[in-house]
């Protein structure tokens, strides 16, 4: 196994401690972290998802905590269902070496979120089949979607509501736009005492630009955020302010903290049109 001669969907520049791996099915970069046993029993992926309780097992993904080497880690594989998407896919860097990337550059910007292990692709000549994000298991924390009783109550909501709002504004300054900003994608990671910072999980719809994010972006995030509070909070059966009053919490906290002006108009149409529609099973 060689060091940063892989060129798989991926520029290698920025992950310059990652190294090349290829058996006979996979290839891709792992972290050089994971012991040579670990490797050996992550050439055969699909059995290590087999032998666990899956956590997502759907059209496009499915996921799972499992062990390698005395270690729990967090294995997803990315499903290519069709000859379409297949094909696609094989043209494009794969979800988990973008994840790779983001996931490097959150860590830049302060930002937690599951360190990754390894990005594989797996191929058929040059077609595509499935693709495998490893990643470190979680532990001690949750979700905001989990935790969503500790983050009602008005102190508890004006605590998380800074926090999420200044991990936003971390993440825009420095031109990430993670994409799908919901509550089961926020970590909760306790410290000391009450204690707690947030980060972020799956980072499959997130960009990253050149420079920091103009305000219709923020704005994306910030309303996939609110309406998931929201809806998380009425799941639950917990009093939740109103759309309009959420937007215009969130909107004021980020507006301040930020410096930065954002439309409350697109701001709450867009919040209105995340809590309203109907997502495809």
């Amino acid at each position: 196994m060689s060091k940063n001669t892989n060129n798989e969907n991926h520029s290698p520049d920025s992950e310059s401690d990652f190294r090349f791996f290829k058996s006979s099915s996979l290839q891709g970069l792992v972290s050089p972290k994971l012991s040579a046993k670990a490797l050996e029993r992550l050439e055969e992926p699909d059995s290590l998802l087999e032998d666990v309780e899956l956590e997502k097992d759907s059209r496009s993904t499915t996921a799972g905590v499992i062990e390698l080497d005395g270690s729990k880690y967090f294995l997803k594989r990315y499903n290519n269902k069709n000859f379409s998407r297949k094909l696609k896919n094989s043209l494009r860097q794969t979800h988990p070496f973008k994840v790779l990337k983001h996931s490097q550059m959150l860590s830049a910007s302060g930002v937690f979120t599951p360190e990754v292990y390894a990005a594989l692709n797996y191929r058929r000549g040059l077609l595509l089949q499935s693709s495998y994000l490893l990643c470190g298991f979680l532990g001690t924390a949750t979700t905001a979607g989990k935790a969503i009783e500790r983050l009602t109550g008005e102190k508890s909501f004006e605590t998380f509501s800074d926090k999420i709002c200044e991990l936003l504004i971390k993440i825009h300054d420095s031109g990430i736009l993670h994409g799908d900003v919901k509550t089961s994608n926020v970590i909760i990671k306790p410290e000391s005492g009450d204690n707690y910072v947030l980060g972020l999980l799956d980072l499959d719809g997130s960009h990253c630009y050149s420079e920091a994010l103009p305000a219709k972006k923020r704005s994306y995030d910030l309303a996939r955020l609110i309406s998931s509070y929201f809806l998380t909070c009425k799941h639950k059966s917990l009093a939740v302010k109103n759309l309009d009053e959420l937007c215009e919490c969130f909107a004021a906290k980020y507006c301040a903290m930020s410096g930065m002006e954002l439309s409350m108009d697109r701001l709450v149409r867009r919040t209105k049109y995340l809590s309203s529609r109907v997502r495809k099973k």
